[in-house]
């Protein structure tokens, strides 16, 4: 089977928005479809599939993806559905998650990416609760900002593999909330990968402020107390209040301060200078950590 495949502008966010793309994506989501009754239920295999090969350089695309209530179906989907890119090329991909309620984007094999545009207060559709921490099921490098209603998790990749590749929303699979990434085969990116060093996306590093510690006077509260980054690398650092008590993430020199974080908060800070950085809890004291921060491995 040939499969015909187009750009698809991908900016576009709002449900009233979605009109001025049906026609566009019609003829795709016909053949996707059709592809799908024979395939596996990712959709990762595609070598029986006669695509257009391409012959252009890697280049950066960026995707945003948008949670929106179907005005037809009424129930949950993506927007846009459909995500078109060469093999090779870096997708910077936003999800914007402007509802009540959680939701991801997970894409299976080969490409394993999770991210869960969930802060505490969003609810969970699956069990009716709501989260009180920050997802912790995001893949590395997964950023995750915002508050409910407003919410986004930013992520890239580099598109090794060519084929259709389904990708789901895991709270909401069930009514239809899926969508497909399109990776046309790319002659350049082959005769190229050889000689071209793709660089890493920058990582998030985590730190948790330990249940009990604001109780517990020989615990430093911080797990690790101590951690190492690398600059360009890992140098986004995000403290997660775990405790039932209100903590601060204080530095003693006064580079950076969180202020009060209630339990289940979240700060991000990202460090742009080598050095030893030591900070405390200015509630409870004796809760001390220390952040090596590196210019290179």
């Amino acid at each position: 089977m040939v499969v015909a495949v187009q750009y698809i502008e991908s900016t576009q966010g709002s449900a009233d928005q979605l009109a001025a793309q049906e026609q566009e994506v019609a003829s795709l989501k016909a053949q996707v479809h059709q592809l799908a009754s024979s395939l596996p239920p990712w959709l990762s295999s595609a070598q029986n599939l006669t695509f257009p090969e391409m012959n252009q350089p890697p280049t950066i695309r960026t995707i945003r993806e948008t949670w929106f209530l179907s005005s037809s179906a009424h129930q949950d989907r993506f927007d846009p559905a459909f995500i078109v890119v060469n093999q090779g090329d870096t997708v910077r991909l936003t999800f914007i998650d402007n509802d009540t309620v959680a939701h991801d984007l997970v894409i299976g094999p080969p490409y394993n990416i999770i991210m869960n545009a969930t802060v505490p207060g969003l609810i969970n559709d699956l069990t009716k609760q709501t989260f009180t921490t920050a997802a912790r099921n995001n893949s590395p490098g997964v950023v995750v900002l915002g508050t409910p209603g407003n919410v986004s998790a930013s992520y890239s990749f580099v598109a090794g593999f060519q084929g259709i590749f389904e990708f789901v929303c895991t709270y909401h699979a069930e009514v239809g909330m899926i969508g497909y990434l399109v990776v046309l085969p790319n002659a350049a990116f082959s005769t190229t990968s050889t000689h071209v060093t793709s660089q890493p996306a920058p990582q998030t590093s985590s730190i948790v402020i330990v249940s009990g510690a604001g109780g517990n006077t020989s615990s430093k509260g911080y797990s690790p107390s101590t951690i190492t980054v690398v600059l360009g690398h890992n140098n986004t650092i995000s403290w997660t209040n775990d405790d039932a008590s209100i903590h601060t993430v204080t530095a003693n020199d006064g580079s950076f301060d969180s202020g009060s974080l209630v339990p289940g908060a979240t700060f991000t800070h990202t460090f742009t200078t080598p050095g030893t950085y030591e900070y405390h809890c200015t509630y409870h004291p004796w809760m001390t950590g220390v952040v090596i921060v590196k210019s290179g491995p």
